[in-house]
């Protein structure tokens, strides 16, 4: 028996053939829109297999990018910053070379001292330059502020509160740069040399490690006697010698004494308070009129105190120590000293060798120009020479900052300029792999568009049956 056509079967394969054709036609439509001939896994599940690690690729090379240009706007920043602060250095030591001229006033160098105190503040300014809400020169605490110029009763340091790490950023596959640079290594000496002492007292370097940095003032005084030998008592005066101090007396008359193979002093029994120069030339005051006439020999103590952090602290001196440790109150510094070889009182400087950065080079020659120790115009012009070459090390260090963020910077235009052509290979194999053929689906979709009209005319002409067609 044939197979018998039934309306319902005509109708139904018209709506088939109607709803075929309506989502092809969709399918070319929703291509031409979106520019995708893939527009989800089911179009073609093969494709989107390739497709999706390209698209992984892609956004990590856009990420690349984003942080390349992240970078190249800090190095870009930080090196105008580095440039300001190695300019202002120069300028600091040509006012230091002037300052060294023996015939400037008092108040010349002191006018130099303003100007380079106002250098020293701009630096410290600069060496917290900020991008956005992030600190240059501060390493891993990038949203604290690094550095702090710390002024104390006339002592002043600045402090670095920033972190030794560094902030790296992903700028290509395996390749990371600094972001956030450590403040310690850009501004900060990193050698440290020998610890002198410049003066005649006598002081040398201990055995111990030191912590202090640039320049500072070791400040020696006497305290008293010991030993001393019957009939001979402290004088009112302040005595200069330290140490042990020969003494030869001669009975006269006249009486006389002599300390140290210094010149010979007369006294009598009205000498409460008798200047005995020493064979260094320093003073020394006794009371002599106890004294029983007498021509002998022999020694007693002079003892003394010293402070480096410019009288807070004491410390008696060790006249047997090679390594006595000084701790600064302020500043926690160490400084370890050989005692056993001081012999006098008074203001000695020190210098650690290796350690002057761009803070504490001014630091000491804005002290220096204003001569706040009293050391007088020949010994200040004479400290202020020396320091020239300190503050060219400091220079140096800064200069050696901004040469290592000149090279970061050229590197990472390198860097873009090779993510930039990866994102253009990557974005023309996708686009082999998901873009539309425009010329290709506007054809497609023009004969979908003529079978699917075709469909509804000859839809309508099955459906377009009623009741009244079978009451004629």
């Amino acid at each position: 028996m044939g197979l018998r056509i039934t309306q319902s079967m005509l109708m139904n394969w018209a709506r088939r053939d109607i709803r075929s054709n309506a989502l092809e036609l969709n399918t070319y439509r929703e291509q031409l829109s979106t520019g995708k001939r893939i527009n989800r896994p089911s179009d073609d599940p093969s494709s989107f297999l390739r497709i999706l690690p390209l698209q992984n690729d892609i956004a990590n090379v856009r990420r690349f990018i984003d942080n390349a240009e992240i970078a190249d706007e800090t190095f870009t920043t930080a090196s105008a910053s580095l440039e300001e602060v190695s300019s202002l250095m120069a300028e600091a030591k040509r006012l230091a070379v002037q300052g060294a001229n023996g015939t400037l006033s008092a108040s010349d160098r002191s006018n130099l001292g303003a100007a380079v105190d106002q250098i020293l503040r701009q630096i410290v300014g600069i060496a917290n330059s900020k991008l956005g809400d992030r600190y240059l020169f501060s390493g891993t605490a990038a949203s604290r502020q690094p550095f702090e110029l710390i002024e104390v009763d006339g002592l002043a340091f600045v402090r670095y509160f920033g972190t030794d790490n560094e902030v790296t950023i992903e700028v290509a596959p395996g390749t990371e740069t600094v972001l956030t640079s450590s403040g310690r290594k850009v501004f900060l000496a990193g050698g440290r040399g020998d610890t002198r002492y410049l003066g005649n007292s006598g002081v040398a370097a201990g055995t111990g490690t030191d912590s202090g940095t640039g320049r500072g003032r070791l400040h020696l005084e006497h305290t008293g006697f010991t030993g001393l030998p019957a009939g001979i008592a402290p004088g009112a005066g302040g005595s200069q010698e330290l140490g042990n101090l020969s003494y030869i007396t001669t009975a006269g008359p006249p009486q006389t004494i002599s300390i140290n193979g210094g010149p010979i002093s007369e006294f009598d029994n009205t000498s409460t308070n008798l200047l005995v120069e020493t064979g260094d030339g320093r003073k020394v005051y006794l009371d002599m009129s106890a004294w029983t006439p007498a021509t002998i020999s022999g020694s007693f103590q002079s003892e003394g105190r010293m402070s480096w952090d410019d009288g807070r602290t004491w410390t008696n001196i060790d006249f047997s120590s090679t390594n006595q440790q000084l701790v600064h109150s302020v500043t926690g510094e160490v400084v370890n000293i050989d005692s056993t070889g001081i012999d006098g009182t008074g203001l000695t400087e020190i210098r650690f060798d290796g350690t002057f950065d761009p803070f504490n080079s001014l630091v000491a020659l804005r002290d220096l120009l204003r001569d706040e120790d009293g050391l007088g115009p020949e010994l200040v012009s004479e400290r202020l020479t020396d320091l020239i070459g300190d503050i060219d090390n400091a220079a140096e260090v800064v200069l050696e900052s901004l040469r290592d963020v000149g090279a970061r910077g050229s590197q990472m235009e390198l860097t873009k300029t090779r993510m930039n052509s990866l994102e253009v290979t990557l974005m023309s194999s996708l686009s082999r792999e998901e873009d539309v053929d425009l010329a290709e689906t506007i054809l497609r979709m023009t004969q979908a568009d003529t079978s699917y009209q075709a469909s509804l005319q000859v839809g309508s002409r099955v459906i377009q049956r009623t009741l009244l067609d079978y009451l004629r």
